[in-house]
């Protein structure tokens, strides 16, 4: 959308900013990657016990949100994924963590 003409002493720049939308309650970019890892560990704990936990908890999520048609939906798809594919692309398990060389000097 293009700014209106600014008024008189001012400029574009000022509308342009006030139609961007921030959230001041998010959280730093570190906790949000904390909450990622913690995501991913917790993701990997709760697929090694078993096909049953994943569909209660699927389960439990669609009651919760009201959202069990777009689950199935979503669920259908992921379970025509072709595993070999996904093992090539290396999509069958989460990227390493960057390594970040630390200065002590």
């Amino acid at each position: 959308m293009e700014n209106p003409v600014p008024r008189a002493g001012g400029n574009r720049a000022g509308y342009r900013v006030a139609e961007q939308q921030t959230d001041s309650t998010a959280p730093p970019p570190e906790q949000n990657l904390l909450r990622l890892l913690r995501r991913q560990r917790e993701i990997e704990a709760v697929h090694r016990l078993g096909a049953r936990v994943v569909g209660e908890l699927l389960d439990e999520i669609a009651r919760h949100h009201g959202i069990g048609d777009d689950i199935d939906s979503r669920l259908a798809r992921y379970a025509n994924i072709d595993p070999r594919v996904l093992w090539v692309v290396g999509g069958d398990h989460f990227a390493a963590l960057p390594i970040h060389l630390v200065n002590d000097g």
